[in-house]
């Protein structure tokens, strides 16, 4: 049995696809876009369970999820993907030009990881990060901090809801926090943020968003496995739909909404629509 939150089953003459998801705001309202057309616009029961990284991962591999549509490579994902991928179907990219790093507010000075040493008390020494599983947190923690030369520094462990809080809390006293950011996110739209660089490429050069599918997903789910190899995603559409969440609406609500209002766009995932 999978641990995380699931949803209630419902019959259905297709069967039950199985969708995990980590809980970072873009990964919650792709995820939520696809159960919606699964269960509405295809006629599947979807069943989705909330993971960390690994255990999406590796619960996919095994075969106890169907797929999942959050897979941040080249490098975020990387120890993940070496070591599951051979199992994994790839499906598509759904999302192109993500971006993972240091965010702070644009107010903070400094626009280099490398200078943020030279000012450990504006920053408390410390980085607000997310789940402890999560990739990024890892890379930032292994790679990051260490050639930065902030070993002293502590990144930490929170969630992506908790991280937002804490940057909420920090611009609105105007003070100096770093956090582990992610494009895409509704923070940006919230807020006045940027990315500090990192010269030396510990978080890589820019990410995509790819679906993955179990073994024999092709075989065992094909339509599914059509539908995921053309679902993808611009800036714009998910923005929408993360800002809509953000504002208090239910993501199932959400991204019934989202399909309802972008018909075109969905009949070109669905095949032979």
């Amino acid at each position: 049995m999978l641990e995380g939150q699931k949803t209630e089953e419902k019959e259905s003459e297709k069967g039950t696809v199985k969708i995990g998801y980590v809980q970072w705001a873009s990964a919650e309202a792709s995820t939520h876009i696809v159960e919606e057309v699964l269960e509405e616009k295809m006629g599947y029961n979807v069943e989705l369970s909330v993971l960390q990284t690994g255990g999406m991962y590796q619960a996919t591999a095994d075969g106890e999820i169907d797929a999942f549509v959050c897979s941040w490579l080249p490098d975020t994902d990387k120890n993940y993907w070496e070591k599951h991928g051979d199992k994994l179907v790839e499906l598509n990219n759904n999302y192109l030009h993500a971006q993972i790093g240091l965010v702070v507010p644009k107010y903070v000075t400094i626009d280099s990881i490398a200078e943020m040493k030279d000012y450990p008390d504006k920053f408390d020494k410390r980085i607000v990060g997310i789940d402890p599983g999560a990739a990024e947190m890892i890379v930032v923690k292994d790679k990051t901090m260490p050639n930065y030369g902030l070993e002293d520094w502590d990144l930490e462990e929170s969630s992506g809801p908790a991280m937002t809080a804490e940057l909420g809390r920090a611009i609105e006293k105007e003070e100096w926090v770093a956090v582990t950011g992610w494009k895409p996110h509704w923070k940006w739209a919230k807020y006045d943020l940027k990315f500090l660089k990192d010269p030396d490429l510990t978080m890589g050069d820019g990410e995509y968003i790819k679906s993955m599918g179990r073994p024999n997903i092709k075989k065992d789910l094909p339509e599914v496995a059509s539908f995921l190899e053309n679902y993808q995603v611009t800036t714009e559409q998910l923005s929408s739909v993360m800002l809509t969440i953000q504002n208090g609406k239910d993501p199932k609500k959400a991204a019934e909404e989202f399909v309802k209002n972008n018909e075109e766009v969905v009949n070109e995932w669905i095949p032979n629509k």
